[in-house]
């Protein structure tokens, strides 16, 4: 059995969305997610800029582009002018086509910039594919370096845009090589491997221990559609209980998973089949089903002279 590290991560990026983690390099051309001070390509300090503000020079440099064409547009009908009326009248033209292209500008701006920026993302997206790949490398090298805590908090800026099953198998090992805490900032949903996978049920069953409400539905659906196999597991009992008792934190997925919750009852602790008693005994009409019969019958058999279960069911 390897032995755990005791770790401290550094606090994870907060965004409202996660390309908003990417950095461009404006001498390069490059991206990245990594916490860098300088470029890892280019080798230049202070060169980043957010997908944002490149957004934004770029918009900035589209208006000042069409801002000239329509002014040498102005110029030209203005040295064209025969007359002195052909002179007023493409002066004036001028005037009120650049007052109406500043207020089109100011109305529809805010359109205008989203429209870039989308182009933005797909023009780039061949090199943000690029930089994350890099970063990936990375990772690689600190894992084969032993630096595991710098790899885990790199592919966990990675995964952030990369949601490959190498990303999430990757993290769930690393995760595994850690002593987890109640303090961290810890993830269980998003690293939900499309196969079946005994490294995530492994951090499944360390992180209930920890921080039991990370437990959604996704993660209860992906428990029963290979319970077959959690069970072959040398704590394959321990998980399923521990998954079934995280669930009556809820009353919704009491009701919902109340099939899962019954099979599962002889594995579920102490504690939570009491909560699940007194669950059931505030709520005698909704339909349980057999989970009642069959939560008093393992309460009766295994806990009948405990007085905590005295009259709860």
């Amino acid at each position: 059995m390897k032995k755990k590290l005791g770790v401290q991560f550094r606090k994870s990026r907060k965004t409202t969305h996660a390309f908003e983690r990417l950095k461009y390099c404006k001498h390069c051309e490059s991206y990245t997610v990594l916490e860098h001070g300088e470029c890892d390509v280019c080798g230049r300090k202070n060169s980043f800029l957010s997908l944002r503000q490149l957004s934004h020079i770029l918009s900035r440099r589209h208006f000042q582009k069409q801002l000239l064409i329509l002014g040498l547009l102005i110029c030209l009908a203005i040295l064209s002018a025969d007359t002195l009326w052909q002179l007023a009248a493409a002066s004036v033209g001028g005037v009120v086509s650049l007052l109406l292209y500043a207020l089109l500008q100011k109305k529809y701006s805010i359109y205008e910039k989203t429209n870039h920026f989308m182009k933005l993302i797909s023009k780039e997206h061949g090199k943000i594919k690029s930089g994350l790949t890099r970063n990936l490398v990375e990772v690689n090298e600190d894992v084969e370096a032993e630096r595991f805590k710098d790899a885990y908090e790199k592919i966990r800026e990675v995964g952030c845009l990369f949601h490959s099953d190498a990303v999430k198998v990757c993290k769930i090992m690393l995760l595994n090589r850690f002593v987890l805490r109640k303090d961290m900032e810890l993830e269980l949903e998003t690293l939900i491997p499309s196969t079946y996978d005994r490294d995530f049920i492994e951090y499944l069953g360390e992180v209930l221990k920890v921080q039991p409400w990370l437990l959604k539905k996704s993660v209860i659906d992906y428990v029963i559609r290979y319970k077959g196999n959690i069970f072959l597991e040398e704590n394959g009992t321990r998980v399923i209980g521990q998954v079934a008792g995280a669930a009556l934190r809820m009353k919704s997925y009491v009701v919902m998973y109340q099939d899962f919750i019954s099979e599962s009852l002889e594995y579920i602790p102490r504690e939570r089949l009491l909560r699940l008693a007194k669950l059931l005994k505030a709520n005698p009409d909704e339909n349980w089903g057999s989970l009642r019969e069959a939560a008093s019958s393992l309460i009766e058999t295994r806990y009948s002279f405990d007085p905590d279960f005295k009259g709860v069911l």
